[in-house]
């Protein structure tokens, strides 16, 4: 699943914030579409998990029980 921008800019509160996790500018991030490919996800989400931060549900898949 891919996050939207919106999505990706809400785990960080800030356009902002989501930009300096990344080593962007807040305008990097103003161009970016609204759907996000898979690269840009990946990047928000290990952004995220490096920093703290809650991922909205279902972002990570659960793992099946083996």
């Amino acid at each position: 699943m891919n996050l939207t921008k919106q999505q990706a800019v809400a785990i960080f509160g800030t356009a902002k914030a989501l930009a300096d996790a990344l080593g962007l500018t807040k305008g990097a991030i103003s161009q970016w579409p609204n759907e996000l490919d898979t690269q840009r996800t990946a990047a928000v989400i290990g952004a995220a998990v490096q920093s703290g931060k809650q991922l909205p549900p279902g972002v990570i898949p659960e793992q099946a029980a083996a």
